[in-house]
């Protein structure tokens, strides 16, 4: 199932709004998802943890305009959504790894059970769901 901007607003997301495109933002925003991902297992929270640092990447290097990281963590099956919205037109996607990048998605890849781009008003929101465990 597809992440919207609309179920990104629902009850239980944790939301952190990202106005600049200053890269030292990247290392508070890392801090803070890290905060709250507190009750998970510490393999499950480098998994979540790199997941949050592609996607936000992504955002900061090819997209404009204010940029929402949404976090949703469910317990029974544990599983974190990651939901990274910015405004760009640019659409991510799976490409061989070269020496100019291409890393970032094959790792969300591998470690995300499912992720994908959904198109919104204006823009997209790029998702991931890692499977985890409590700590």
């Amino acid at each position: 199932m597809p992440v919207t901007w609309r179920e990104t607003d629902r009850t239980g997301w944790q939301v952190l709004d990202l106005t600049g495109h200053d890269l030292a933002d990247l290392s508070a925003a890392r801090r803070w998802t890290e905060a709250r991902l507190a009750s998970l297992g510490e393999a499950h929270r480098v998994d979540t943890m790199l997941v949050v640092g592609e996607l936000l990447d992504n955002a900061y290097h090819h997209a404009t305009g204010p940029i929402r990281l949404r976090l949703h963590q469910v317990q029974d099956p544990c599983e974190v959504t990651v939901a990274v919205a910015d405004h760009g037109d640019g659409v991510p996607h799976l490409r061989t790894p070269a020496h100019d990048g291409g890393r970032g998605l094959v790792l969300v890849d591998r470690i995300c059970r499912d992720w994908g781009v959904d198109d919104d008003e204006d823009g997209k929101t790029v998702w991931g769901r890692v499977p985890c465990t409590e700590a």
